[in-house]
């Protein structure tokens, strides 16, 4: 287990207790730094938006410092290992990122309300989801690699280049059924209908 994948979790449906706290805050650093429209590295984010490849990206420096600040160069005897190429595509994802929001990512792009909260079954306009629910579908079927980068990168497109930058990070990074199941809770909007308090760390993972 590395440093970054360990440390405490958050209590309810997006307990990651394997989440690091340098993930979200590490990458969202990284973003000020090299990709902010208004003081990053405009010639860095043009690069990192055009690379179309893992290769393509090995090969510019900002995304080298994302990699180590993520501790993704930590026990790798090549450079092609799996958190390596992760933090690499990270950084091809960020770049397409122009503004940092308070929201996580499917708050932003979800139900505002329960779907089917409304006694009158009507649910006006401004409720409904930015993702229609065909793609949000499709955008969960997504596996790690290529196919996973040009899902955020359409998600961000879809959202006007604004998302919680810390957020998608760790979303990005930690990948899995649980974050999965996380984003579907998000997207529904159930967090509106569901107690303060939810399911401990130990039930979480039972």
């Amino acid at each position: 287990m590395t440093g970054i994948e360990t440390g405490p979790g958050v209590v309810g449906p997006h307990d990651k207790s394997k989440i690091a706290p340098g993930v979200g805050a590490g990458a969202r650093a990284w973003w000020l730094a090299y990709c902010r429209p208004d003081g990053g590295d405009p010639g860095t984010r043009a690069r990192l938006r055009r690379a179309r490849s893992i290769v393509d990206a090995a090969v510019i420096p900002a995304a080298i410092v994302l990699a180590r600040r993520l501790g993704a160069l930590k026990g790798e005897t090549r450079s092609g290992g799996a958190r390596f190429e992760r933090a690499l595509n990270l950084a091809r994802v960020l770049a397409h990122v122009t503004s940092d929001d308070t929201q996580r990512p499917m708050r932003a792009a979800g139900w505002k309300s329960l779907p089917k909260d409304s006694p009158s079954g009507v649910v006006g306009d401004a409720e409904r989801p930015r993702l229609s629910e065909q793609r949000f579908r499709r955008l969960l079927s997504t596996e790690s690699g290529e196919d996973q980068v040009q899902a955020f990168v359409r998600l961000i497109g879809l959202l006007d280049d604004k998302v919680n930058i810390a957020s998608v990070s760790e979303d990005f990074w930690f990948w899995s059924d649980r974050t999965k199941r996380a984003w579907a809770f998000d997207y529904y909007a159930a967090g509106i209908a569901a107690p303060a308090e939810g399911p401990s760390t130990a039930e979480e993972s039972a």
